[in-house]
C-alpha cells in the first residue's frame, strides 16, 4: 500500500471503530445483558488498540489522557465479566456436580453487584468518549507524526509485537499459569495490531480467525484459572472444606490441561507469521 493512503485507511479504521462503539454502548444502555457487554468490551479493546498503535508513533497529549481513559473503562468490566463467565459455566454443569449450586448462588449475587455499579457508570456522562473520538479523529488528520507513518514503520511495529509474542511463549512454564496469562497479554496485542492494520499489510481474513481462535484458546485457560480462584475464595468465605468438592476441582483442572494441550498443538501458526516477516 502506498504510504499516501495509509492515513485514509487508518482514518476509516478509527471510524469503523467509533460507530460501532456508538451502537453498543446505547445496546449495553438499553439491554444490559451478556452479549451486549461483551461487545461494547470488544469496541473498547479495538478502540484502545488503535490509540496504542497511534501512540508507538505520536506523543499526543490527546492520545495519552484517551488511551488512558479507555483502560479505565475497560477495567471497570473485567470483575462483572469474569463472573459472567463462571455462572454460565456453572449453568452447563451443575447437574454433574449440584454440590456447586452455592457457588452459583453467591456468583450471581456478586453479578447483581456488579451490574448495579456499572448502570450507574455508563449513565454518567464520562464514560461516553463518543465525543472525545469524534474530536480526535480530526486531531490526527493534522498532526505531523501521524501524516509520517509509513508502511515500513508499521511493518516493524507489527513485527515487534510478533517478536514478544513469540517471547511470551518461550517463557510459558507448564504449569505456571501466570505465565499463560502473560503470553495471552502478548498474544492481544499482536492480534489487534495485525487487526488495526489489517489492510494495510493485506492480512486475509483467515490468518484473523486463525490469530482469533488461538486467544480463545488462551482466554478459556484463563477462565478455568480465574474459575478455581473465585472458588477457593469461596470456599474460605463459607468455611467449606476442599474434599467435598474434590471431584469438581480436578474436573476443572483436567479442562484447563486439555486447553494447554489445545495450545502446543495450534503453535503451527507461529510459523507463518515467522515467513510473513522475513519476506516482505
Amino acid at each position: 500500500m502506498e504510504d499516501l493512503r495509509i492515513q485514509e485507511n487508518l482514518l476509516q479504521r478509527l471510524a469503523l471503530l467509533q460507530k460501532n462503539y456508538e451502537v453498543n454502548l446505547s445496546k449495553t444502555k438499553e439491554n444490559f445483558d451478556d452479549e451486549a457487554i461483551h461487545d461494547l468490551r470488544v469496541c473498547i479493546r479495538r478502540l484502545l488498540a488503535f490509540v496504542r498503535f497511534i501512540d508507538s508513533f505520536c506523543e499526543s497529549e490527546t492520545n495519552l489522557i484517551l488511551k488512558t481513559k479507555l483502560k479505565k473503562n475497560i477495567k471497570l468490566f473485567n470483575k462483572l465479566r469474569d463472573i459472567q463467565v463462571q455462572i454460565e459455566y456453572i449453568i452447563n454443569i451443575i447437574k454433574k456436580f449440584p454440590a456447586t449450586l452455592d457457588f452459583l448462588v453467591s456468583l450471581k449475587k456478586q453479578e447483581k453487584k456488579q451490574i448495579k455499579k456499572l448502570k450507574k457508570i455508563l449513565s454518567g456522562t464520562e464514560f461516553d468518549l463518543a465525543g472525545e473520538l469524534f474530536f480526535y479523529r480530526i486531531e490526527l488528520k493534522n498532526l505531523e507524526c501521524f501524516n509520517n507513518i509509513t508502511f515500513n514503520g508499521i511493518f516493524e511495529l507489527a513485527k515487534f509485537t510478533f517478536m514478544e509474542t513469540e517471547k511470551a511463549v518461550s517463557e510459558i512454564f507448564i504449569d505456571d499459569f501466570t505465565t499463560y496469562h502473560k503470553t495471552r497479554l502478548a498474544f492481544k496485542r499482536f492480534r489487534y495490531t495485525i487487526e488495526t492494520v489489517q489492510n494495510i499489510l493485506q492480512v486475509s481474513n483467515e490468518r484473523l480467525k486463525e490469530l482469533q481462535n488461538i486467544q480463545t484458546i488462551l482466554g478459556e485457560i484463563q477462565d478455568y484459572t480465574v474459575m478455581l480462584e473465585l472458588f477457593s475464595e469461596f470456599l474460605k468465605d463459607e468455611g467449606k472444606e476442599l474434599w467435598e468438592f474434590q471431584n469438581f476441582v480436578e474436573f476443572i483442572q483436567q479442562k484447563r490441561r486439555l486447553k494447554v494441550e489445545d495450545f502446543w498443538k495450534k503453535l503451527n501458526f507461529v510459523e507463518f507469521w515467522r515467513n510473513f516477516f522475513m519476506k516482505i
